[in-house]
């Protein structure tokens, strides 16, 4: 199965929505769905997703985890700051009733690649370290997809 964003490799361009819109959809949600367990210090847990703006700061879509379950996804910004062509942001990422993780990073603005880390901070997998990365793929809509990686905390 090819991923959104091998189905959907386009770039930001400059005759889309502003850019301050396009910034806040690349911070979309993110998925970190999944109902694996995970015994202390295995490997990392991967989760698709594919998420669009439903409203200023907030993006919904779905999470596939490693069982390959869809659960729901929401991100909601949480704080945003520009330098230049780099878009600063933090984000809640709720995967269904899964887990919440606190997410920070960056949104580049000229290629629309995100970037971000945190931690679960509730849920199955608390304590847990996040890695995301995700590309904007439709910016009319705000539309991002990507992976996440989740490191199981030990212990």
């Amino acid at each position: 199965m090819f991923s959104v964003i091998e189905r959907h490799p386009h770039q930001l361009s400059r005759h889309g929505p502003s850019i301050a819109a396009l910034a806040l959809a690349a911070t979309a949600p993110v998925a970190l769905a999944g109902s694996a367990t995970a015994a202390p210090q295995s490997a990392p847990l991967t989760w698709t997703f594919d998420k669009c703006a439903v409203g200023t700061g907030a993006w919904q879509g779905t999470a596939h985890g490693p069982t390959g379950v869809a659960e729901p996804l929401q991100t909601q910004l949480t704080s945003s700051r520009q330098t230049d062509s780099v878009l600063q942001v933090e984000f809640d990422w709720h995967v269904g009733t899964t887990y919440l993780a606190q997410l920070s990073g960056i949104l580049n603005l000229k290629t629309g690649t995100v970037v971000m880390n945190g931690q679960v901070t509730e849920g199955q997998y608390a304590g847990s370290q996040v890695h995301e990365e995700g590309q904007l793929y439709d910016p009319a809509n705000s539309c991002f997809a990507g992976t996440i990686r989740v490191m199981p905390a030990s212990g």
